[in-house]
């Protein structure tokens, strides 16, 4: 197994910068909370949050891409908390995508790849 040095990039998918209003639930289905991404990728999404949740929470989300506002709906993991990045406080989860619609990963990408 090799592992990363610290500092290094370790994400397998190319992100893109996407402020957009997640609506989130999670695996208790306590209710809708709502939160702002940052970015997202072919395989998860990081918003921000001063809730965090544990490592592992199964989370129900949908959001909009532009430009057409298409929804994406998907189901997650939290795999990354994060609570402090370069010493500015940066508060958030990063959510890795465990199902999703093959329709709702082709919108994805091609936002991503900025074919739309």
């Amino acid at each position: 197994m090799i592992k990363a040095k610290r500092g290094e990039e370790k994400r397998l998918f190319e992100r893109k910068r996407l402020r957009s209003r997640v609506v989130f639930e999670d695996e208790s289905g306590e209710g809708f909370i709502y939160f702002y991404s940052t970015d997202v990728s072919s395989g998860g999404i990081f918003f921000e949050s001063d809730v965090p949740l544990k490592i592992g929470t199964k989370v129900f989300l949908s959001f909009n891409l532009p430009p057409e506002n298409k929804i994406v709906r998907a189901t997650g993991t939290v795999v990354r908390v994060e609570r402090e990045k370069g010493g500015a406080t940066v508060l958030g989860m990063g959510i890795q995508f465990v199902d999703i619609t093959d329709q709702a990963q082709q919108q994805l990408d091609q936002y991503i790849k900025g074919t739309v």
